[in-house]
């Protein structure tokens, strides 16, 4: 959706996506999990968690608890100064008020000082792959500005294959995202933001990255279910969950089911061309040892 075409690429090469997303953020062409496991790591983090417009104080927070799954991270001074961190950063980050205040209301069981460097590590992590996936933060901006020109205002707006109208951005599906009763809303300090829903206790903030976050998901519900819809013209699905199919075939059919299954998955949808996707099989009697 962002024509994000360089990690396209990384991921139409099988090449190790986190990996070689991370040689982009921290400008090391060889980077790999054997050589720099904690700044792939980080890439991953960053490449899963921050493209909806995730700031560093919440994913700072988030890591401090466990990441996406993973354990429990606190950076150190030794990964922060890996990171490039300097003391000008220090310097900076310490005179923005807003920071400072940011930074108090993570929990936290470290000192101050550990704190500090911590987060200095993580937003120098989103400030890098802001640098890196700029594609991604230009659709962030254009998102933001149909708020206002569609959502809002009702002037119907066509990106790829995604309608934005009044209220709603019409899926390639037929089926549409709505956000009723959208209205400009003043925040504590006065600043313009948006809000919908029918009520105060269901009203949400509308803004770029939550509705890149919703566009992305729907979208991919709407190529998961494009690739069940042609295995149901031949085999029954019994069973989906999140982005995974279960086909029930003829025991003797087995071996070119698979096949012929894994092909409908990941045939490209008329709406997004070249793609790059991909799926993995499995064919078992038991649903569990399929997986």
């Amino acid at each position: 959706l962002a024509d994000y075409q360089s990690l396209l690429d990384i991921f139409a090469s099988g090449k190790d996506a986190y990996a070689a997303f991370g040689a982009q953020m921290f400008g090391i062409p060889d980077l790999n999990k054997n050589d720099h496991p904690d700044l792939r790591q980080s890439a991953k983090s960053a490449l899963l968690g921050c493209g909806y417009g995730m700031g560093w104080a919440s994913f700072a927070a988030q890591l401090l608890t466990g990441f996406l799954g993973a354990p429990p991270t606190m950076y150190d001074k030794a990964f922060a100064k890996q990171l490039g961190v300097t003391g000008q950063d220090v310097a900076d980050f310490l005179n923005w008020n807003k920071n400072v205040e940011m930074m108090a209301n993570i929990p936290h069981t470290c000192t101050e000082e550990e704190l500090l460097v911590h987060c200095l590590a993580a937003k120098k992590i989103i400030d890098k792959y802001r640098e890196a996936a700029h594609p991604v933060v230009t659709l962030w901006e254009l998102c933001n500005s149909l708020v206002s020109h569609s959502l809002a205002n009702g002037k119907p707006y066509e990106y790829k294959c995604l309608n934005f109208d009044k209220e709603r951005i019409l899926l390639p599906s037929g089926l549409a995202l709505k956000y009723p009763d959208l209205t400009a809303e003043p925040d504590e300090k006065g600043r313009v933001q948006w809000a919908y829903g029918a009520d105060a206790k269901s009203r949400r903030k509308l803004y770029g990255g939550k509705i890149v976050e919703n566009v992305v998901q729907a979208v991919a519900r709407c190529v998961m279910t494009d690739g069940m819809l042609r295995i149901q013209k031949r085999y029954s699905c019994v069973l989906t969950v999140h982005d995974e199919a279960v086909v029930l075939v003829p025991e003797n059919e087995a071996k070119e089911a698979e096949q012929w299954v894994l092909e409908q998955m990941i045939k490209d949808p008329s709406y997004m061309p070249g793609i790059p996707l991909d799926a993995e099989t499995g064919c078992n009697k038991r649903y569990g040892e399929a997986k």
